[in-house]
């Protein structure tokens, strides 16, 4: 007898157990075997170690959600079937196939390549276009966010990758839909009007789906971010904070709440301080590791590599980052090049061959990379807040700061602050003051505001660096470049059921909240160059930032 299930040795788990089925027609196939040439995350610059890849990951995340999927199931006191149209096993099924392919339209370097599958204005159309033709039904089109609060590129395209590739499993439309939204975190708009007694005739079957969908993909605690947050620590080394995820797992459960018409995805009280330590280890990880100036600068050359690799390759018709592109057979591009299940190793064959690339020569010699003023918020606010004291000034400074990252990023090819970046602003700016068909003053007024507090960044760095014998030549990064849906209000309502009184908690109102790390805007990173034999005052240039907007 065959066995039915297979072992794969994990550091972390131990052994993660998968169907026999599920290993010989998913994981050993060539799209999911890809994914041993995609790393996890962009933290090797700064920890050596963390190597790992997207592979594994999904292995993890399977095993991870199985636990979830089951502890939910054996919960149920109703009939699962007559809610939701499909079994229990059905369910189970479609659930754990989402957490196993979850990452199979990964791109190369995981998040920092995937903004290319997005079209040249870095719009959805086409992807949500090719999900809902996958599906097979529209369904979902009205569910679909507008572009700023879409699913993340890789995890649109991976539905996309596992509906055609992987069809076999989903012999309903149903199940296809619900795949897709597992992973993409598309959830099931439910319309109620509790004052007119106006409710959703599909609210219960839409809000429990709404409950299995967070599992996988929300805006708080699922098994996709447990897992990275586990594994990235492990392989890193940076464990500060144990998360015990056997107990955390085991006390979710789906219950209904009548207070709100639905069910609700919810953890016994004996759960509370996991979810706390969730939230630390996320926050710790954000703030210490993805956005340490090391790992963004590396992201910064990744990206510009890669988009440069994309431009010269890619043609009308098709794409270099593209769905096809993923596929077995490939697809042929610019310069007689074939490129079929693409991967880290594809760029980095790009990449050894771009000889004159700027970005490619310090990507190998690391070397010749440039120098932080600061390399920490902490230091940041010493130098320029603490010092100097919020106010006016500071607030223009960081506006101004603000918007230079906004021009360079959107503009600016190089994203290098050098003379051509003073040229083509001040040509800019005097367009705008010399032009007479902008109707509305109002705005020509706050466009001349914003180019004239870019010059002035602009200016000061180019008069130290003059001054100095230092090269004129700057890189200025936001410190929040990695995307982060670790919503504090949807943290705060996470629901705790307290089995002695049967009732349902808000964890913000039953809980003195540890606070999540807030988003902030107005941090970032400059780099500088140093001339050789020379040296650069941080404290002073800081200094000569500040004083710059003295009014």
């Amino acid at each position: 007898m065959p066995k039915e299930t297979k072992k794969f040795k994990d550091p972390i788990y131990g052994y993660i157990e998968i169907k026999t089925a599920y290993v010989e027609h998913i994981i050993d196939s060539p799209e999911f075997q890809r994914l041993r040439r995609v790393v996890q995350t962009s933290y090797s610059p700064l920890y050596s170690s963390s190597v790992h890849n997207r592979f594994i990951h999904s292995l993890g995340v399977y095993h991870l959600g199985e636990m979830a999927i089951n502890n939910i199931i054996n919960n149920l006191n109703n009939n699962i079937e007559t809610l939701i149209g499909i079994s229990a096993n059905d369910l189970k099924e479609v659930f754990l196939l989402a957490c196993l392919l979850h990452d199979v339209g990964h791109a190369p370097f995981s998040h920092t390549g995937e903004k290319f599958y997005l079209t040249k204005d870095e719009k959805y159309t086409d992807l949500h276009s090719k999900l809902v033709d996958s599906i097979g039904d529209n369904a979902i089109e009205e569910d679909i966010p507008e572009d700023s609060k879409a699913a993340a590129p890789h995890e649109i395209m991976s539905a996309i990758v596992a509906l055609n590739k992987f069809g076999q499993y989903f012999d309903s439309e149903l199940k296809k839909e619900l795949f897709a939204r597992c992973i993409t975190g598309y959830k099931y708009k439910i319309k109620t009007d509790v004052e007119n007694s106006i409710i959703d005739p599909d609210s219960d079957k839409k809000s429990f789906f709404n409950c299995i969908i967070s599992c996988l993909n929300s805006k708080v605690i699922d098994v996709d971010r447990l897992d990275y947050l586990i594994r990235d620590a492990y392989f890193s080394g940076f464990e500060t904070i144990n998360i015990d995820y056997i107990r955390l797992l085991s006390s979710l459960i789906v219950k209904y709440d009548d207070n709100e018409y639905g069910y609700k995805l919810c953890y016994l009280k004996n759960a509370i301080s996991i979810i706390e330590n969730v939230v630390y280890a996320h926050d710790s990880e954000r703030k210490w590791i993805q956005t340490h100036p090391i790992v963004l600068y590396d992201m910064y050359l990744l990206q510009h590599i890669i988009g440069d690799i994309n431009k010269e390759y890619s043609k009308e018709d098709y794409q270099l980052f593209s769905y096809e592109s993923l596929s077995v057979e490939g697809v042929e591009l610019a310069k007689n090049t074939h490129v079929s299940l693409l991967s880290d190793d594809d760029i980095m064959y790009f990449l050894k061959n771009m000889n004159d690339n700027r970005f490619c020569k310090e990507y190998f010699f690391r070397s010749d990379r440039p120098h932080t003023l600061w390399k920490s918020e902490a230091e940041f606010k010493a130098y320029i807040c603490v010092r100097f004291g919020k106010g006016s000034t500071y607030d223009q400074l960081l506006e101004a700061l603000d918007n230079t990252a906004t021009y360079i990023e959107k503009n600016f090819v190089s994203g290098v602050i050098n003379e051509n970046l003073i040229q083509q602003i001040n040509e800019e700016l005097n367009n705008i003051e010399t032009d007479n068909t902008i109707k509305n003053q109002a705005s020509k007024s706050q466009q001349i505001k914003v180019k004239k507090s870019i010059l002035k960044v602009l200016n000061c760095l180019k008069k130290f660096a003059d001054e100095n014998n230092s090269e004129f030549d700057f890189i200025l990064l936001r410190a929040n470049q990695f995307y982060s849906g670790f919503n504090k209000m949807d943290f705060e309502k996470i629901k705790i059921l307290f089995p002695e009184s049967n009732d349902l908690y808000n964890f913000g109102d039953v809980v003195t909240t540890l606070g999540s790390e807030k988003d902030n805007d107005k941090f970032f990173y400059m780099y500088y160059r140093e001339k050789s034999g020379g040296s650069i005052n941080r404290i002073d240039l800081c200094k000569a930032l500040y004083t710059s907007f003295l009014s």
